[in-house]
Formats: structure tokens, sequence, C-alpha cells
């Protein structure tokens, strides 16, 4: 009688253990990093970061999220290319966004961002992702070239 229950409960753990949900694997996965938007600030031509007029210290930012949005100089990103400033920041999801981008003293950019929502090929690994749909810089469409965002201070 001992023996017949031991197998019962034995089968019921079994099935239970067997019947646990498929884990996706996610390690080989690449998925999109944070929502960023890349911008070249151009000044007489050449680029105000790589001449010297400007550093990261002279840029500010106002707006809805700007306390939360991280401004990053990239330079290295082709050794061909001058530094890039970028906007980062991790709680961007699907919808507008506003901000004042605040260079040296004398130069103001109004900024129109918005997001919309792309669904991950993987969602069970990444989830889904904001993406830039369209950028305006004092309400004209931003000039982009190679996946970069040209501001012209002329």
């Amino acid at each position: 009688m001992l023996l017949k229950k031991f197998r019962i409960y034995a089968i019921f753990i079994f099935l239970l253990l067997s019947c646990e949900d498929d884990k996706n694997d996610c390690s080989a996965v690449l998925c999109l990093g944070s929502p960023s938007i890349g911008m070249e600030i151009i000044a007489d031509g050449s680029n105000v970061f790589s001449d010297g007029n400007y550093s990261l210290e002279d840029i500010t930012m106002e707006g809805e999220t700007a306390l939360e949005t991280n401004l990053h100089l990239v330079s290295d990103l082709d050794s061909a290319q001058n530094p890039i400033l970028f906007l980062q920041n991790p709680e961007w999801a699907e919808g507008n966004y506003s901000y004042t981008l605040l260079i040296g003293n004398d130069t103001r950019f109004e900024l129109k961002a918005t997001f919309i929502e792309l669904e991950a090929v993987n969602s069970s690994c990444c989830g889904n992702v904001a993406f830039l749909q369209n950028l305006e810089i004092d309400g004209t469409p931003a000039q982009m070239g190679n996946g970069i965002f040209i501001i012209s201070l002329d």
C-alpha cells in the first residue's frame, strides 16, 4: 500500500515537473538599446566640438524629461567623423517629446521628437522598443546624413 502511494506521488511530481513552460534562450538574441538621437552640430562649415568652440559642458537641455535624458559626445564612430552629440533616454516610449537644446549662452533650438513602438522580432527576449519616427528642429523636419541629424548654427 505504501509503495502504491509512493508511485502515485512520484508520477504526480514527474508530471508537474515535465509540464514546465519552455523557456527561451535569449543569450544569442541582440536587442535594440535605449532610443537615442544623434546630432552633428555645424558652424561655419565645421563641427563645433572638433574645432573647440564648444564642449559637452556648454550644452544644456530643458523639457519634459530632460533630467532623465543623457547627453554624450561620441567621436569614435568612424575615424573620419567629427564628435556627435547623442541624446539618450531609456524611458522614451511611443509619443511626442519637446525639448529646448541650449548651446552656449546664445544658441537655442526647439526639438520635437516623435517615437513609435516597434514590435521586437523576439518579444519574449527583448520586448517592444521606442524608435524615433520624426524629429523637428525649430518646426522644420531635421536634415539627416548617414543616420545622424545635421544642425547648422549658420
